[in-house]
């Protein structure tokens, strides 16, 4: 075979030394690849397989390859040839193992964006239906709020109608403390803005902030109502309760310190007031008119001698309990020793208080002493006391500290000129 057509075999892609047999590579000897190929060919004659169509192509490649390899330039060129295809076989095998990692990783990015693309839609759907279950529950309960709140206002429209006859027909009555006053004493009337905080006021949060005055027997929300605020020509919508203590210390500290800065909390109460319109006469001395007299100093001015002195000491004007601030009086024989000469002996008839109950001169309507229904008792009235010669006294510090800087305020003006 000639040079050329065995270099034109060596650009074959067929591997010459895996037909020879194991064992053979390049770098085999002459001896070697001679001895590999009779053995071969031996084997794979074609007169050993007749019936085999491909034997003799099989055989005819062996020629060739044992021909290339036998000539020296033909076999380094085949080897050279060789050496660049699997160079660049393994330069394939790692491009591939490259694009084969990254096709991986795209497909592994791919499925996970999917996936989490899949769990988005499906979270979505779930907070869509969880919204609509909401939108469900929240429009049943609004309903239900609606219809409670429908007979709340027109059980408390009922109780505001029948209130004032109820509270002026029944007294609660006990042996000791507040409840010995009429409810009506003790219930004050709280008024306040449908507006911001005030908005959601309701029965518990009234209840709560009336407590800090004295225990609250019971609060009652009344329905809203329309109406003018101060100057203000608009009508604000204003909401309404009646708050009832058990004691009327509490209703009485309600009334009195529920305008002081006590918290923002109390911002939005509009007024506090007695549920009667004014405060219950309940024997202070300082809630009584200083003309007013009671029974027992009726009697006291026409049962006294007249030789007595009817000036006393300054500093007894004034006792520590209404009704017990009189002498003993003179009963029984309505007469009274005449200053006058007449013949009758030194006595004259006094206007007869026969018509008058005995009860009206044993115990002052005003005394705390007294066991009527409709009187606070003695703790009760000592702790309104307290409270008001507090508050006295606290007024009278203010005017002072006012003056005080007023005078200072003077001084300075006349240091200054």
């Amino acid at each position: 075979m000639s040079s050329d057509d065995l270099l034109e075999h060596a650009k074959s892609d067929q591997d010459f030394y895996a037909l020879l047999g194991e064992g053979i590579h390049p770098a085999s000897a002459d001896a070697d690849i001679r001895r590999a190929y009779r053995r071969t060919a031996l084997k794979h004659h074609p007169d050993k397989h007749k019936d085999d169509p491909d034997a003799v192509n099989r055989f005819h490649l062996l020629q060739i390859a044992f021909d290339v390899l036998s000539d020296p330039a033909a076999k380094a060129a085949y080897d050279n040839a060789r050496l660049a295809r699997e160079h660049k076989r393994r330069q394939r095998e790692v491009f591939e193992g490259k694009r084969r990692t990254m096709m991986e990783d795209l497909e592994r990015r791919e499925s996970g964006a999917l996936k989490r693309k899949r769990e988005e839609m499906d979270a979505e759907e779930k907070l869509e239906r969880e919204l609509k279950r909401l939108q469900e529950d929240g429009r049943r309960r609004r309903m239900e709020r609606e219809e409670a709140l429908r007979k709340e206002m027109q059980k408390n429209a009922d109780i505001e109608e029948s209130l004032p006859e109820a509270a002026a027909g029944s007294e609660r009555t006990a042996s000791t403390g507040g409840s010995n006053v009429p409810e009506l004493q003790r219930t004050v009337k709280v008024r306040w803005r449908r507006e911001g905080a005030g908005e959601t006021l309701d029965k518990a949060q009234v209840t709560e902030l009336f407590s800090q005055f004295g225990a609250v027997e019971s609060a009652l929300i009344m329905k809203d109502r329309k109406v003018r605020v101060g100057d203000s020509k608009k009508k604000q919508l204003m909401g309404n309760a009646m708050v009832m203590f058990s004691s009327i210390v509490g209703a009485h500290a309600a009334v009195a310190d529920a305008k002081k800065n006590l918290g923002h909390d109390w911002a939005v109460i509009e007024s506090v007031e007695w549920a009667e319109g004014r405060e219950p006469d309940i024997g202070l001395p300082e809630s009584r008119p200083k003309s007013s007299q009671s029974p027992t100093g009726e009697q006291e001015n026409v049962t006294r001698p007249a030789t007595e002195t009817p000036q006393r000491p300054r500093h007894e004007a004034r006792r520590a309990f209404p009704g017990l601030d009189s002498a003993p009086t003179t009963p029984s024989t309505g007469m009274k020793p005449s200053t006058s000469g007449d013949g009758d002996g030194g006595l004259r008839k006094v206007p007869s208080f026969a018509s008058f109950k005995s009860s009206s001169f044993n115990t002052p309507l005003n005394s705390p002493f007294s066991k009527s229904v409709n009187s606070p008792s003695l703790e009760e009235i000592t702790m309104i006391r307290l409270k008001n010669a507090e508050k006295k006294r606290l007024e009278e510090k203010i005017r002072r500290e006012e003056a005080e800087a007023a005078a200072r305020e003077a001084s300075e003006a006349e240091s200054a000129t």
